[in-house]
């Protein structure tokens, strides 16, 4: 016999060691076979996100998922019921993002596939952050979704305070601003009808009153709520992840946790000066075509500021936003 006949007498012998092998375990185990893990996958919507889990809402049946992707909250995904994991997010209509705190080359995505933005601010405890909106706005404005200036805890105001000026450019150049108070229940009523039938977030600072706002337009949500730090007068983070909420008038709200900080996700110091639209008009009177608005001479953006015809609070925070390095968040 030669060598090329053994090596496949051998084979040949090994391979009927092998089928009596498995014959025999297929015995041992009654001749059943594992059961087949289905490849089905069932579309849903992501309605609360926490660390590598989600719960996914499909006809009425909240089912907790696990997931490797980036998903959030609005999100539409394709799952698997059988091994509860998310398989695929959908084209996202909107998207609400920042840059990772912890590695700005990655994406955060805050909310998905919503129509409103509000951002919620309080007028004190804590203090209004006028630079923390303009970097909201323009975050808002690249979302795709509609913005919204929310502003809480107006029962803290004394007599005789008026932030009507605070808050004029804002109103000046478009964006709605509701005033409002969970507290009393002040402004509450406008504040349901601008979110009615509508998929919202609700994101701000820490502290803001976002979660005790949810609870004032209902009830029901008893969302997770906490007081602001008295010794920094900063917010505390009540809310450790994603939630959907429904109101009775069809209004869908997204609670997110408060930031302290926002940096800006894919915005290059170029196009920074194209999100404050109240520079448009002026900027074709600019000597140079590629004006920055900071240094050049006979600037007409600068001349308007110097007139009053620009809010010198909106053209001092898009000098800090241009200024800073790309993405960067500008503590508040």
């Amino acid at each position: 016999m030669g060598r090329e006949e053994r090596k496949t007498k051998k084979h040949l012998q090994q391979h009927e060691q092998d089928e009596v092998r498995k014959l025999a375990k297929k015995k041992k185990a009654g001749g059943k076979r594992a059961p087949e893990i289905s490849d089905a996958t069932s579309a849903g919507l992501v309605i609360e996100t926490g660390a590598g889990r989600c719960i996914v809402r499909t006809e009425g049946t909240d089912l907790k998922c696990r997931s490797r992707l980036d998903i959030a909250v609005g999100d539409r995904v394709m799952y698997s019921p059988e091994r509860r994991q998310v398989e695929k997010i959908l084209p996202r209509a909107t998207v609400l993002s920042r840059p990772d705190p912890h590695n700005a080359r990655l994406e955060r995505v805050i909310a998905a596939n919503i129509d409103i933005v509000a951002n919620v601010v309080s007028l004190k405890s804590p203090p209004l952050s006028l630079g923390l909106i303009d970097r909201y706005l323009i975050a808002i404005e690249q979302s795709g979704a509609q913005p919204l200036i929310c502003v809480n805890k107006v029962d803290l105001i004394e007599p005789g305070e008026d932030f009507t000026a605070v808050l004029q450019p804002y109103t000046e150049i478009g964006v709605p601003v509701i005033q409002c108070s969970a507290a009393n229940g002040l402004g509450l009523d406008p504040l349901r009808e601008a979110l009615a039938g509508k998929l919202c977030v609700f994101t701000g600072h820490s502290g803001v009153g976002k979660s005790s706002l949810l609870n004032a337009l209902n009830p029901a949500f008893e969302a997770v709520t906490g007081d602001v730090s008295r010794s920094y007068n900063k917010g505390r983070h009540t809310t450790t992840g994603s939630k959907l909420y429904e109101l009775p008038n069809g209004a869908v709200i997204i609670d997110t946790p408060g930031i302290r900080e926002l940096g800006l996700w894919n915005v290059s110091l170029a196009e920074v000066r194209h999100y404050f639209h109240e520079f448009d008009d002026f900027a074709q009177g600019c000597a140079f075509s590629n004006c920055t608005h900071t240094h050049e001479p006979r600037c007409a953006v600068k001349a308007a500021v110097e007139a009053g015809q620009i809010a010198n609070v909106r053209y001092n925070s898009y000098l800090r936003i241009s200024s800073s390095s790309d993405g960067d968040a500008e503590q508040q």
